[in-house]
């Protein structure tokens, strides 16, 4: 360690102005576990209140140009919810209303289409109170762009850097 003194060592009054700092962070062993727990948490927006989408997971399809999501959306307000009427899709046709951003690069990757949405379709009763629905999408984004991605369900905010797996 190293010292940088304010004034010379050459008398007792000065030696009083060059006083040691020692700074000490502690870490407890329940802090060192929430921070651990906090790092490992899938990321997760609010939709509504009440309602929010938790990332399970962002993976490329082996063989396939395609990288497919996988999330859950939970009910934890007091109401039941009609997915398909929050902002993420429509009915019949899928929970569609999801973008992947490429923000270095100034792409955005919208969920694929063949004769109907390749994402899951909402479930027909609305989700209740304590439920949670797991669902997927397919974006094709090429092999060349390798990620991490934005993902955004619908109007929120992005959940940013979630990296390909």
């Amino acid at each position: 360690m190293r010292y940088h003194f304010v004034v010379p060592q050459n008398s007792e009054e000065w030696d009083l102005l060059n006083r040691v700092l020692s700074i000490v962070t502690v870490i407890t062993p329940l802090l060192a576990a929430t921070l651990a727990l906090a790092q490992n948490l899938p990321p997760a927006v609010e939709l509504q209140p009440g309602v929010s989408a938790k990332i399970l997971d962002l993976k490329r399809v082996p063989g396939q140009q395609i990288v497919q999501l996988d999330y859950e959306i939970s009910n934890t307000g007091d109401a039941p919810v009609n997915l398909a009427e929050i902002g993420i899709g429509r009915a019949s046709y899928g929970l569609n209303d999801i973008t992947l951003y490429d923000f270095p690069n100034k792409i955005s990757f919208k969920i694929g289409v063949a004769s109907e949405c390749l994402c899951t379709q909402p479930p027909e009763a609305p989700l209740k109170p304590g439920e949670t629905f797991k669902a997927w999408a397919w974006f094709a984004p090429p092999e060349s762009n390798p990620g991490p991605f934005a993902v955004r369900f619908g109007s929120t905010l992005p959940v940013m850097d979630v990296p390909v797996q």
